[in-house]
């Protein structure tokens, strides 16, 4: 067990796998996958990225419960609802596991964390779903060319991912940054709308509560993933504990924990007063999440065939070194090597 309590400094790891600021705490590459499993019970630079998902797994999994005890899910009305949760879970679920495995290999790597784009994609779509819903009338005409936006936003975000780890292998690019922040927050934009307008019409409900909480906590959130604060006044400070992207996952549990609250208040108090809203379907629910899933597997397929052509051609370009410089030489100028013999 003692090589599973070793960690590596970012100098011995490829550039490929560094993190912005983190100088230490990588793991080896190229190990069993039990040796990536047992990891996530000692020190390392990913065991609290791996742990705070657990715990959004956990919280998704309590309010899934939650919403199948409390209300029929054979009503339509709910679909949109269980929709989201479902998505929200399998989304930190997934990114445990992005995590736990990040330094398996470089094809693993990008692999997974495609995957964990595809996820965000399809947790603001989940987010999208339930505004247009259950927080604001919209006529089935807007609806679903509100739908139809935001499939094409959640895919455009898994295609961000695919770009950001497939091509753009340098960690500190701004290009990289730039593609995640656009993937994400279109999205996002699309989906607080509807909650903005609710705000600015100075609404005080007790959904307008839960939304502005959810909202103050996405906003932080996303600074933190931009800004890479604290460790980036003080690289290898914050390496194990207390880093940006750690926080970054505390504040999305918040962010959509508060989500749920804010929906489930919105959807109670439109039944209860029996207000206009559009009736959900399999097609706008479960359906078109599987239809964008769909689209991310071909996406992130293609980009990872790609990304494989180019590691294998890489590997397959000789190392060349002064002792094969050196027989070139002499190859062509025997004089050279008579001269080295003397």
């Amino acid at each position: 067990m003692a090589l599973y309590k070793k960690t590596l400094d970012k100098s011995q790891v490829p550039t490929y796998f560094h993190v912005p600021f983190i100088e230490t705490g990588y793991r080896y590459l190229h190990q069993p996958w039990r040796f990536y499993l047992y990891s996530v019970f000692y020190n390392n630079m990913e065991t609290l990225n791996v742990w705070t998902h657990v715990v959004g797994t956990l919280v998704m999994t309590s309010r899934l419960y939650k919403v199948s005890v409390t209300f029929d899910l054979c009503d339509l009305y709910t679909w949109p609802l269980l929709t989201s949760l479902l998505s929200f879970f399998a989304t930190y679920l997934a990114s445990s596991f992005a995590h736990m495995f990040s330094h398996k290999s470089k094809e693993v790597n990008c692999c997974i964390f495609m995957v964990d784009f595809a996820f965000i994609g399809l947790f603001g779509f989940g987010a999208v779903l339930n505004h247009y819903h259950y927080s604001v009338h919209v006529d089935i005409t807007s609806q679903q060319q509100v739908l139809f936006t935001g499939s094409v936003l959640a895919i455009f975000c898994c295609v961000c991912g695919a770009v950001s780890k497939a091509v753009i292998h340098d960690p500190h690019s701004k290009h990289r940054s730039i593609l995640t922040a656009t993937g994400i927050g279109l999205l996002y934009v699309l989906s607080i709308i509807p909650i903005v307008n609710r705000i600015l019409s100075s609404e005080t409900t007790e959904g307008i509560y839960h939304h502005s909480k959810q909202i103050f906590n996405m906003v932080a959130s996303g600074f933190f993933f931009s800004s890479r604060l604290p460790e980036r006044l003080f690289p290898g400070k914050f390496d194990f504990f207390g880093n940006s992207h750690q926080v970054f996952h505390l504040l999305m549990i918040q962010a959509s924990d508060s989500h749920v609250d804010g929906i489930i208040w919105d959807m109670l108090f439109r039944k209860l007063f029996r207000l206009p809203r559009v009736t959900a379907s399999f097609w706008s629910t479960f359906g078109l999440i599987a239809i964008i899933a769909m689209a991310d597997v071909f996406i992130m397929h293609r980009f990872y065939l790609t990304f494989k052509d180019r590691l294998v051609h890489q590997r397959s370009i000789p190392h060349v070194n002064n002792n094969t410089i050196f027989e070139k030489v002499t190859r062509h100028y025997p004089s050279s090597r008579d001269n080295s013999t003397e």
